[in-house]
């Protein structure tokens, strides 16, 4: 066999590695943030999708705050103002749809297959986390690419 160097794609093959361990472990506080918010609400007797949205936004906000700082900073330290704008709104609008998806797959959980609220919960929290940091990596935090210059001006 060859002896290969280290070349850019392991060095990135490793920073993906370290960047989902990060992003487990904030994913884990935000899943303690969400399922606090989530239970408090059940037993004051909230309906339970009302109860998912609040509590969703609750470890939204913390995600946010916390993947921009830890997790993903060398690709939000490489964005100006307003790539932080831009970041943000895709934050917003791929937490939308991973609400939407999870709201779906609880009101199956629930409604259909019959599952306590808090168990349904469950399922459903461990079935988005692989989606969520994956559309995070790819689109939300995507760092930009730099822009060869040259060429004609």
């Amino acid at each position: 066999m060859r002896n290969v160097p280290s070349s850019m794609s392991d060095r990135a093959g490793n920073r993906s590695i370290k960047q989902f361990l990060t992003f487990s472990i904030i994913g884990g506080l935000n899943t303690l943030i969400d399922m606090a918010v989530f239970t408090l609400l059940i037993v004051v007797h909230t309906h339970y999708s009302i109860a998912q949205i609040a509590a969703y936004a609750a470890g939204m906000l913390n995600s946010y705050m916390m993947n921009s700082i830890f997790t993903f900073r060398n690709e939000t330290a490489a964005s100006d103002k307003r790539g932080g704008v831009s970041r943000m709104l895709r934050f917003l609008l791929w937490n939308l749809c991973m609400l939407a998806v999870s709201l779906l797959l609880l009101v199956f959980a629930t409604e259909w297959i019959g599952l306590h609220e808090l168990a349904g919960k469950a399922i459903v929290t461990v079935l988005i986390v692989a989606l969520n940091f994956y559309g995070s990596k790819k689109w939300v935090f995507a760092g930009r690419k730099p822009v060869e210059r040259g060429g004609m001006s």
